[in-house]
């Protein structure tokens, strides 16, 4: 008989506003098994995630953890039963450093005082031994997300953890990152860890899983054995249809560029400096930027969005607005999805309607003289909701109260209604499922058919390569190469974003040279 390390019993849980999450939901997890959860935002895997953890009760039904029912009625119970969790927003103290965060309630002591050299010492050896690179020092408000993300999974390895739950991990770490990632946590499997991958990657099922779990409306949509699945049959199990493929119509002649940032420099840390950037974009064009999280992508957003680089200019169609801020940037025909959605892309406690209106609430028809005009404002967020296929109680609903992808579709829609002439979209589909990842991808390319200029920067190089018609690789600040949307893969990506392979002097221009692999392919065996 399986030793079900987990088993949720008929799960359910009816929100006070009456949104039913979770209805009956089944699901087991093996002493030493990878069970993916997926499921479209708004389907309830965090809802079943929080139930697991202790930060929600359930109506009904029955946890049991190895065999024996469980109340788990708050994180401290769950975490003291073996229950880790890493949720994808990680809860971290930005003003701390890294070894801090990892061992904070759990710290090593000289006496009365934290030993700060066990806590560093405690976050190398699980560094090494996980293969999740980490700075003990490093202060957490100076890492991307990606890097917050390993040390949320460093902290609850920590506090011994055999029971993992990973809220889309693959969400902020770069391809090498997951499958590193995922190596080592198939090689603790097998001496009995359990994990249990929130996703919304039909790779990390094929590729990663043992088992999986889909929900979809709060319910159970299928279940299998990974080996067995295929990418259409979870697709479809996922939205309940099959979706078609997403690429890039063929580009048009080069034409002047709309975009152009040239010399940029950003004194800083390595995630957040700048060396020398110098790119554009015409009308009707996608570049695309790839790259190791905290190697610049972050601080390249924030330039072109408005912020105040140490050097260097940045124009639309030859007007510069270099430095000005996010107002003076709109004003110029330039709109942002920003990297954090959570933090960054909406006031988590302000309605749907008001931060659907943040970029465009001056003007008509939302405003008149100065005064916000109710009805209309009321109408822009309810026709969003629909265009958009957002899930909402409605416009006045809080958007925090939201899934990460409806409220990924409220802040890509902000940016879309101002009408942008460029548009700069940072993780654009980061931790939305596989149909609304489809439905935003097509929004960015309908931008791109009437003559947007748009800058993607995404940790996605599936995303990157379906979209981009060309494609610039940043490494420590700077562009490593340049690179044919047509021509790239992921493999020569890889070799640029590693470092592996360098090209000097470049610049992510229409006229600027492409890099390529050597006829004889040295840059594979770099790898």
């Amino acid at each position: 008989m399986t030793a079900w390390r987990l088993e949720a019993r008929g799960l359910t849980k009816r929100y006070p506003n009456g949104v039913l999450a979770n209805d009956g939901v089944d699901l087991r997890l093996a002493r030493g098994e990878i069970h993916a959860l997926i499921g479209e935002n708004g389907a309830g895997k965090s809802t079943l995630m929080k139930m697991l953890y202790g930060l929600e009760q359930p109506d009904a039904g029955a946890i049991l953890l190895d065999g024996l029912a469980v109340t788990l009625p708050e994180p401290a119970t769950a975490i003291a039963a073996g229950i880790g969790l890493v949720p994808q927003h990680v809860q971290l103290v930005p003003s701390f450093s890294v070894a801090r965060n990892v061992v904070l309630g759990a710290e090593p002591r000289r006496g009365l005082l934290l030993d700060h050299r066990a806590a560093a010492d405690a976050v190398r050896s699980l560094s090494s031994q996980y293969g999740l690179a980490a700075d003990p020092g490093a202060m957490v408000g100076t890492l991307s997300l990606g890097e917050q993300q390993r040390v949320g999974i460093l902290k609850a390895l920590y506090r011994g953890a055999d029971l993992l739950m990973l809220d889309e991990p693959g969400a902020v770490l770069s391809p090498d990152e997951s499958a590193a990632l995922y190596r080592s946590l198939r090689a603790l499997t097998r001496d009995g860890l359990s994990v249990l991958l929130i996703t919304h990657k039909i790779a990390d099922v094929l590729d990663v899983a043992d088992r999986y779990t889909v929900l979809r409306g709060g319910r159970v949509a299928g279940q299998g054995s990974a080996s067995t699945a295929t990418a259409a049959r979870v697709t479809e199990l996922i939205a309940g249809a099959t979706l078609a493929p997403v690429s890039r119509p063929s580009a048009g002649s080069r034409r002047t560029p709309r975009l152009r940032a040239e010399g940029l420099v950003l004194r800083g840390t390595a995630a957040t400096a700048l060396a020398d950037v110098t790119l554009d974009v015409a009308p009707g064009e996608i570049l695309g930027i790839a790259g190791v999280e905290g190697n610049g992508q972050s601080a390249l957003a924030r330039v072109l969005a408005g912020a105040a680089p140490d050097a260097g200019t940045v124009t639309v169609d030859g007007v510069p607005y270099t430095g000005l801020g996010v107002r003076a940037a709109i004003g110029h025909g330039v709109a942002a999805v920003p990297e954090d959605r959570l933090h960054d892309g909406v006031a988590p406690d302000l309605s749907i309607a008001e931060n659907a209106i943040a970029a465009t609430y001056r003007a008509w028809p939302l405003s008149r003289h100065g005064w916000l005009r109710p009805g209309a404002v009321q109408a822009f967020a309810a026709d969003v909701l629909a265009r958009f296929g957002v899930r909402a109680a409605g416009p006045d609903q809080a958007i925090g109260a939201l899934s990460g992808g409806n409220m990924q579709k409220i802040v890509l829609a902000r940016a879309l209604s101002s009408n942008p002439q460029v548009l700069i979209a940072c993780q654009p589909t980061r931790g939305v499922d596989v149909g609304a990842a489809d439905f935003l991808r097509r929004q960015l390319l309908a931008l791109r058919a009437s003559g947007g200029a748009i800058v993607l920067i995404s940790a996605d190089l599936d995303e990157i390569l379906a979209l981009s018609d060309r494609i610039a690789v940043m490494v420590r600040g700077r562009i490593a190469g340049h690179f044919s949307g047509a021509d790239a893969t992921p493999q020569l990506l890889a070799a640029y974003m590693t470092g592996a392979r360098s090209q000097p002097d470049a610049r992510a221009c229409g006229d600027a040279p492409f890099a390529v692999p050597d006829a004889s392919g040295t840059w594979k065996e770099a790898l």
